[in-house]
């Protein structure tokens, strides 16, 4: 009993630094209530699982069960508990991986603007597959993902008004984008058409924005 404690622990160990990893904030699902906080880093979704090892004490020598904890889409946590009841060799590493999973690589091409927002000088978006650009000379001071829809969230440093639109994007990962001004920062939502992990890279104009 103490052995099977000792894995699942060990495993949920880990699925919670997967799951922290996740968002810098408590509730990821939530807007910031303190928007002034100029000092949030910027949240990301994590990469695409590849492979996890899992090291055994040597005094191991059956597996008794193995607990995995996930988070659904909703940002709902749960756990799955599967009993094994196998030998096992202390000195080989567990492994956790999805070798029949989809890869989601990063597709290439030509940016196309966004056109019903080219008319807003200091932010501009361009798309090209899963990559949108984001040409601006303004500073991204935070992210995050909001669900149901799937929605990145930016957040950019500025006191000077910005006038709100919104419109839709047809046939890509990106659905819509929609930009919002606030006291001291303006807010472009743009909408995916599913889940997906991203990154945000900092280039010479401005930031992109790629679906992994």
């Amino acid at each position: 009993m103490k052995k099977l404690m000792f894995f699942s622990l060990a495993i949920f160990a880990i699925s919670a630094i997967f799951a922290a990893s996740l968002f810098a904030r408590q509730n990821p699902f939530e807007l910031p209530e303190d928007m002034s906080d100029r000092n949030s880093t910027i949240a990301l979704l994590p990469q695409q699982l590849e492979e996890e090892k899992i090291e055994l004490p040597l005094t191991s020598r059956i597996l008794r069960g193995i607990s995995v904890t996930h988070q659904e889409d909703d940002g709902t946590i749960a756990t799955i508990n599967r009993r094994v009841d196998r030998l096992v060799d202390p000195r080989a590493l567990l492994r956790v991986d999805q070798p029949n999973a989809e890869k989601l690589p990063r597709k290439s091409g030509v940016f196309l603007p966004v056109e019903p927002l080219e008319n807003i000088e200091r932010v501009k978006f361009f798309t090209a597959g899963d990559v949108m650009k984001i040409r601006t000379k303004d500073v991204l001071e935070r992210s995050f993902f909001l669900p149901r829809p799937g929605r990145i969230t930016l957040d950019f440093n500025s006191s000077v008004p910005l006038k709100p639109q919104s419109t839709p994007l047809i046939g890509g990962f990106f659905t819509a984008i929609d930009i919002t001004f606030h006291d001291s920062f303006y807010r472009v939502v743009v909408t995916l058409d599913a889940y997906y992990p991203y990154t945000i890279e900092r280039v010479s104009d401005g930031y992109l924005l790629g679906l992994n």
